[in-house]
């Protein structure tokens, strides 16, 4: 049989009928998986989204708010800094009498408690007057005003609050724009509750999470949250913010991550001119993320549930599909390597695999009895061919010995006579013996060594013959019946036909290890190259029914009969130049059991 590729049969590689089921069961529920991601992702953008247009539009709402009113605050205070009452304490109340004094400071208390209602974040508002040395508010007079007060109010930025000794203020001093040395007519000054800016700023947080207003230049802040370590935060938080980014504004109507102690919050910064402030709303991710995160939750039990469904589909798809058909494919792969007698599946699930089975055991038995009278048809042909070889005795061979005998005897050489008998006489017993189709090697060689005998007292000295002798160990080593001695009259019919003298012959053997290495060479002239190709395609091509068979051809048969296809003889061009012919005796238990498939 010819030989097949040793290969293992297909099991997960790309050509595997198990990686393309896998494979298009994958391609079917990938793109639903992928598609279940777009949509989760999508979901959870729109929803982050969303949380950070709440954060903003709550961040600018309150800002704006907050400057609304202190704007309010800020445009009465320069409303009444025009106010003749003011204008007259502040400049003549030395010169004012006692009526038109009291009243106009009446007045003024009047206009303080309009100023303190006019803002629901005031807590307080006052006028120091230095021209009377008193501090009105709404109802009452207070001592005047410190000088670090009043130089704190002058020191106030363009913006509208400042603090002084951690109260968060707002105020004037008229005139605006006196020396730092010299008292102003009147200073106006606004103190806000700091508990009603934090309980505004915790309507616009709304839930948990917390809300910084700080100053920008002048370092200043209120800070509101539901959770403990609110102002901590707050600040760390600024400070990350301010460190990123050194205009402000571009904070303006952002939403942006910041981690702070391990924590990740979403921050909203809303940066305001007028009040050279900025309002941050922060939030932890994990407030608005729990819906989220179980959604999440579900999707990744259904990624593992469905991956888990994947692997469940692929051991069945192993067990019930791929499995079955690999031991069918490794079963047909030992169709070439093993005996068919052991060749036999089973199947344990009625099913098309087991309807396979069936067939592939009934083909095998088929084949093997198909293969068994193949073996005994090549046997007899085989034996048949050599009872042919061996009843072929060389016309030329038969009438140039008896030629041999009768010149022999007219000359009266009894000696060579003798032996020349002795060497024919074994030589026609050994070739007319039908008693076994294997010999062994000793007998062969000796028969051989008889031919050669004769050949030689034929020839005188033009061809030498010279032999190895047999290695230790290998004179009873079987091999087929009539192997050497064709092998050698091919030497002498062709290889030295054309040769007048100086003919040689060399049979050697040689033990190695895996046989023993027998080779016939001549030193004949006459063979081509094309003659050497043409022997060896006549040795490697198939048996044709009615073809006349060689002695060559017969003895490569028979010799790959016996130890397989491996076997048989080996043509070259030897190193005398004419053909060697080598053959290679293989140990005994490497040929005790060579499997009918490969006999030949």
């Amino acid at each position: 049989m010819p030989a097949v590729p040793q290969n293992q049969g297909p099991r997960f590689g790309r050509n595997s009928l198990f990686f393309w089921i896998v494979f298009a069961f994958l391609l079917a529920i990938v793109p639903v998986y992928v598609v279940a991601m777009a949509l989760n992702e999508s979901g959870s953008r729109s929803v982050k989204k969303e949380i950070s247009s709440s954060m903003q539009s709550r961040a600018r709402f309150f800002m704006g708010t907050l400057e609304q009113e202190l704007g309010n605050t800020v445009l009465l205070m320069n409303n009444l800094s025009q106010d003749s009452d003011f204008q007259k304490l502040g400049t003549i109340a030395p010169a004012l009498g006692r009526t038109e004094y009291f009243q106009a400071v009446e007045r003024v208390q009047g206009k303080m408690r309009l100023l303190q209602s006019s803002n629901p974040y005031i807590t307080s508002a006052e006028v120091y007057i230095p021209q009377i040395e008193k501090t009105i508010r709404g109802t009452t007079y207070v001592e005047p005003m410190a000088e670090k007060q009043i130089e704190a109010i002058r020191r106030k930025s363009a913006s509208y609050l400042f603090t002084f000794e951690d109260k968060l203020q707002m105020g004037l001093v008229y005139p605006e724009y006196g020396s730092s040395g010299k008292s102003p007519n009147f200073a106006i000054l606004v103190t806000l509750d700091r508990y009603r800016v934090q309980e505004a700023m915790k309507q616009a947080v709304g839930g948990s999470g917390g809300a910084v207003l700080t100053g920008n230049m002048i370092p200043w802040s209120v800070s509101e949250s539901s959770e403990p370590a609110a102002a901590e935060i707050g600040d760390k938080l600024m400070g990350q913010i301010q460190a990123g980014s050194r205009d402000l504004k571009e904070l303006s109507g952002k939403v942006m991550p910041v981690k702070v102690s391990g924590t990740r919050y979403w921050v909203s910064a809303q940066p305001s001119d007028k009040l050279d402030a900025m309002l941050v709303l922060y939030a932890p991710e994990r407030q608005f993320l729990q819906s989220l995160g179980m959604y999440r939750f579900i999707f990744t039990g259904l990624s593992i549930f469905s991956l888990l469904i994947v692997l469940a589909f692929s051991v069945w798809i192993y067990n019930r599909i791929h499995q079955p058909l690999n031991r069918l494919v490794r079963a047909f792969r030992r169709l070439n390597i093993e005996n068919l007698q052991q060749v036999e599946l089973h199947h344990g699930h009625p099913d098309e695999f087991h309807y396979l089975y069936e067939h592939f055991n009934e083909m095998v038995k088929r084949m093997q009895m198909l293969i068994q009278e193949v073996y005994k048809q090549k046997i007899h042909a085989q034996r048949s061919e050599l009872k042919q070889l061996q009843s072929q005795i060389n016309p030329h061979f038969l009438y140039n010995s008896f030629f041999t005998l009768h010149q022999m005897a007219e000359m009266w050489d009894i000696d060579n006579l003798v032996l020349f008998t002795r060497h024919l006489g074994e030589y026609f017993r050994f070739i007319t013996r039908s008693a076994s189709d294997e010999v062994k090697l000793q007998s062969e060689i000796q028969h051989a060594q008889s031919y050669t005998s004769i050949q030689t007292i034929r020839f005188h000295s033009w061809i030498t013959v010279e032999w190895d002798p047999i290695p230790p160990g290998w004179s009873n080593r079987t091999l087929p019946l009539l192997t050497l001695q064709p092998l050698i009259e091919n030497a002498y019919e062709h290889g030295l036909k054309s040769k007048q003298g100086d003919g040689r012959i060399e049979i050697r053997m040689t033990a190695e290890v895996d046989g023993l290495r027998l080779s016939i060479e001549d030193n004949g002239d006459a063979l081509t190259d094309k003659q050497l190709s043409g022997l060896k395609d006549k040795l490697r091509g198939p048996e044709m029914e009615g073809e006349e068979v060689t002695g060559l051809v017969n003895v490569h048969r028979r010799l790959q009969l016996m130890f397989g296809g491996q076997s048989g003889l080996q043509l070259t061009r030897g190193l005398l130049g004419g053909l060697r012919i080598e053959i290679i005796l293989p140990l005994e238990e490497e040929t005790q059991d060579v499997p009918v498939a490969d006999r030949g």
